[in-house]
């Protein structure tokens, strides 16, 4: 058996699996091999092999539709990928396309946490610290992290921690925190204008999981002058969809916009 057959027969294989759906999670024989343009004798062998390994099962009326085998590699993936590891190649992208400092946070107790910092490749930059906490309403990355949740929620936040000022622009009222939330939600990205340090900025957005929450946010910092003359929103959004995908967000939408086609 040649190579390039190999290759083929497995990407015929995996073709297979991905064309079940939540719209198709049951498929027959005549229907797989008309969607993916395989002859009847190839699907079906296609299929005994995936059967026999757990990647299918038969279902009633000699339909097939995934197998459990499955559901163990999408665990494991689950347990073992975790958002800093997904978040990486992008934040290291991120920092020398935009020759900022790149950063992950996380929501933990109504505060921001930096779980990961990569600094861009030249000697002056602003020195984000691993690990640091701050408060959501003067950062990129918090409005970018609570920009979603219900109101109660952010009260309870601003009940804990307060809106204290850091400068002459950090946000300080409610009604205000709301108005710039609902211009983070509109726009896709948040960003800190000197509102928790006078000459810094920040551009951030949020990460999605599969289920469409946000788990994490990712945001280029940098002094105010050089953001000033550059758009890095573009290149942040970028970074956020590329992670978002990698955790799952936005494929299953794509997949069924796929199959309501057919």
């Amino acid at each position: 058996m040649s190579g390039d057959y190999q290759v083929r027969a497995l990407a015929r294989g995996l073709a297979i699996l991905t064309s079940f759906t939540l719209t198709h999670p049951e498929q027959s024989l005549t229907a797989i091999s008309t969607r993916l343009g395989l002859a009847k004798g190839t699907a079906v062998r296609l299929l005994t092999v995936l059967e026999e390994h757990g990647f299918v099962e038969r279902a009633a009326s000699e339909r097939y539709r995934l197998g459990v085998r499955l559901f163990e590699l999408g665990s494991i993936y689950g347990q073992t990928f975790s958002i800093e590891q997904a978040a990486h190649p992008a934040l290291d992208s991120l920092a020398r396309e935009c020759e900022q400092t790149a950063n992950l946070g996380i929501l933990n107790e109504g505060q921001v946490v930096h779980i990961a910092v990569v600094p861009p490749q030249r000697p002056i930059h602003f020195a984000g610290q691993l690990g640091a906490r701050e408060l959501v309403h003067c950062t990129g990355l918090g409005k970018a992290l609570i920009a979603d949740l219900a109101p109660e929620t952010i009260a309870a936040i601003v009940s804990e921690h307060g809106l204290p000022s850091r400068t002459p622009k950090t946000i300080t009222t409610v009604d205000v925190l709301h108005d710039r939330l609902a211009v983070v939600r509109e726009r896709g990205y948040a960003t800190d204008d000197e509102e928790s340090f006078l000459g810094l900025t920040c551009v951030a957005a949020p990460i999605r999981d599969a289920t469409g929450a946000t788990v994490a946010a990712i945001s280029v910092s940098g002094t105010t002058t050089e953001f000033a003359a550059t758009d890095y929103a573009p290149a942040v959004l970028a970074a956020a969809t590329t992670v978002s995908h990698r955790l799952g967000y936005g494929v299953r939408a794509k997949i069924e916009g796929l199959r309501s086609e057919d």
